[in-house]
């Protein structure tokens, strides 16, 4: 069974004794606990589940990898239908509490979690973090997908439309009507 995860972590303690979390937060800890990502999707459809490896580097840098994963629903752009994506991100940051840190964790390639002066943080935030930043920025069915469940139809007009002449003259001659510059064509004739 997977751990649960905890509300307080010491990062410098955790950092040092190479601590590993694997767990899951249930659906009913992500209504409650994880509020930004549920206004930013339409419905979370499980649990989350993440695995996060806490550990130093040889410059110093305090840091922690792992991977998180979701299943959430969002509304497609095209077509404003709702649809099922699997969000899945690779965490890699650097605690940082100074500027110093920060340029050290950005050279060696982190991503940056400012700390200001407390150890403890919750770990909830940075994945919840991670998540809304692998929301796509228009969500939209995927292209293989668009013909199963996007029904957005275009129509394109070509030469061999299938609009009748008829209809075409009295749509030109309205234009025509519109048109600033009918005036002009009359003086032609």
């Amino acid at each position: 069974m997977k751990e649960r995860i905890p509300q307080r972590v010491d990062y410098h303690r955790y950092t040092e004794q190479g601590v590993k979390l694997d767990g899951v937060i249930s659906r009913a800890e992500c209504d409650k606990d994880l509020p930004r990502l549920n206004e930013a999707i339409i419905e979370n459809t499980g649990d989350v589940y993440y695995q996060l490896s806490f550990d130093m580097d040889v410059l110093g840098n305090r840091f922690v990898n792992g991977h998180a994963e979701a299943l959430v629903v969002l509304q497609c752009q095209r077509c404003m239908d709702n649809f099922k994506l699997d969000l899945s991100c690779d965490i890699s940051i650097a605690f940082v509490k100074n500027e110093f840190q920060q340029s050290r964790a950005e050279d060696s390639g982190y991503d940056i979690f400012w700390l200001e002066t407390k150890e403890l943080f919750d770990p909830r935030v940075l994945i919840e973090d991670e998540l809304l930043l692998a929301l796509p920025q228009i969500p939209m069915h995927l292209e293989s997908e668009i013909g199963k469940g996007c029904d957005v139809k275009v129509q394109y007009l070509d030469d061999e439309s299938d609009f009748s002449t008829d209809d075409n003259m009295n749509g030109s001659e309205q234009n025509d009507k519109d048109n600033p510059f009918a005036i002009l064509k009359q003086l032609k004739k």
